[in-house]
């Protein structure tokens, strides 16, 4: 049933899984219970061990949560797409939105067995595309809104080339005219000093990060946006679980840890 992509939103989801099950829980998803199966055990056995690793996965949940929220508070009827959106259910946790959530056929018939729609509080629609074979611009064409729009892409664009990253921010911005993009961004000398044990794990479940560099917000400004916000995951994640030392270490101490891996807020109007 998983592809290369869904493997690896198994694996984000165990770590959400495990975070909520903590007596400190940083982003507190205690809906991804619901989708955790022989598989998703599986692929955690392989990743249970890269505990900072894991642990930044929630707080990046968590931190994008609350930039979501924060919009939603002010216009609850607000469009909220998320793309490559996995095991994701912010529509069932968070107040307010019209949520459309949008990835592969196997994603979206699991998730609609194991957490149907009609449970979330907010309205939501699930939308399957094969991103291989289909048109993003068909397939959102009858959700084209001139209101604005949040886009979530988290945990996506490592795996996309360069060419495929600037292609779907041209769709986006033909279809949602005025939006902001929540989105993670990894340099690749993060990548390169301290990643390079889990991206080998993660390369053996058929994938791989693409083109990084380490100006990837470079492609949003070219692109027109303009930088609203930028959260640190490592250091927000720190202070998020009360670690005050390993903060501090991080903000004074460790510029390319900072700084290497990123939550971006970018506005386009």
């Amino acid at each position: 049933m998983a592809n290369a992509i869904s493997k690896t939103a198994y694996y984000t989801l165990a770590c959400r899984d495990a975070d909520a099950h903590k007596p400190r829980p940083l982003c507190g998803d205690t809906f991804a219970a619901r989708f955790m199966n022989d598989e998703a055990r599986r692929i955690w056995s392989r990743f249970q061990s890269f505990t900072r690793a894991n642990t930044s996965n929630a707080g990046r949940h968590q931190i994008i949560d609350a930039l979501v929220q924060e919009e939603l508070d002010r216009a609850p009827q607000a469009r909220v797409v998320v793309l490559g959106a996995g095991f994701d259910t912010r529509a069932y946790r968070l107040r307010g939105g019209q949520w459309l959530e949008v990835d592969e056929p196997a994603i979206i018939t699991h998730k609609d067995a194991q957490l149907p729609v009609t449970e979330a509080k907010n309205q939501l629609e699930r939308l399957a595309i094969d991103f291989q074979a289909e048109s993003l611009a068909d397939r959102l064409a009858p959700y084209r809104d001139a209101k604005r729009t949040h886009l979530i892409i988290e945990g996506v664009l490592m795996y996309l080339t360069h060419a495929q990253r600037r292609d779907m921010l041209a769709v986006l911005r033909e279809l949602f005219p005025q939006h902001a993009v929540y989105c993670d961004l990894m340099r690749a000398s993060f990548q390169r000093d301290h990643g390079g044990e889990l991206h080998k794990a993660i390369a053996e479940l058929g994938t791989t990060f693409r083109d990084l560099t380490d100006t990837p917000e470079a492609l949003f400004l070219e692109a027109g946006y303009t930088q609203a916000s930028v959260t640190s995951i490592p250091l927000r994640t720190m202070e998020l679980a009360g670690q005050r030392v390993p903060a501090f270490m991080i903000r004074r101490l460790l510029p390319s840890v900072r700084d290497g891996y990123r939550i971006f807020k970018f506005e386009r109007s």
